[in-house]
């Protein structure tokens, strides 16, 4: 392997074990697997449509693949993370789910590689809808803002799904500007989870948030 990449392993599922790669780039900052694993403890991925913004090298979102989600799409805008996740789809067997990059085409899995504005309006042209959207922007730099708003506009959010925002614990995540709630927050170290749901209509009779693991 060359020097330039480095290794993070998916955790469970039926990829188990399988060593992933992702370019040593300054835009790269892998969830660890300690975080990793508390995130898909805390959420129900099995049968669930499954989006995965600012992708790095596919992590998160080949782990909710490897654990059962009916459908993952991965979006990245660098081009060495978005080849990275292409390896690593291939790392993990999933060949038989192809792969395109911005296209139309309706797939299992997809690598969409463009910003995740244009990525998420192209979403949502398609009508599609996702149970979990998992979201690790870079810290400090409010890049959350614009997901959190359009996700909403867009109706990207299945009823009852869950929006995660990895961030910094020191980042503000604007969930009440923006019309979510903070159902939940988890802290490790100098990272955050947040998971936020929108409220259900009429407001004030929501559930739970579909993709979260009975306590």
């Amino acid at each position: 392997m060359p020097d330039a990449w480095f290794r993070m392993r998916i955790i469970a599922g039926k990829a188990k074990g399988r060593a992933l790669v992702a370019p040593k780039a300054h835009v790269l900052r892998p969830t660890t697997d300690r975080v990793k694993e508390s995130l898909f403890n805390i959420l129900t991925v099995e049968g669930r449509r499954f989006l995965d913004l600012f992708a790095g090298a596919g992590g998160v979102g080949l782990e909710a693949a490897s654990r059962g989600a009916s459908r993952v799409i991965l979006v990245e805008g660098n081009r060495a993370c978005a080849q990275a996740i292409r390896a690593n789809i291939e790392r993990c067997g999933f060949l038989n789910m192809p792969v395109e990059e911005c296209g139309n085409g309706v797939r299992d899995i997809e690598v969409i590689e463009c910003p995740v504005e244009r990525a998420l309006r192209l979403l949502g042209h398609r009508g599609e809808r996702f149970d979990v959207i998992f979201a690790d922007p870079p810290y400090g730099e409010g890049a959350a803002d614009a997901a959190l708003r359009l996700v909403r506009s867009l109706g990207l959010l299945a009823p009852g799904g869950v929006f995660v925002v990895q961030h910094s614990i020191r980042d503000g995540i604007p969930a009440q500007r923006e019309g979510y709630r903070v159902a939940e927050s988890r802290r490790y170290g100098d990272t955050a989870l947040s998971f936020l749901a929108l409220p259900a209509v009429p407001e004030g009779e929501e559930g739970e948030p579909a993709g979260r693991n009975p306590s």
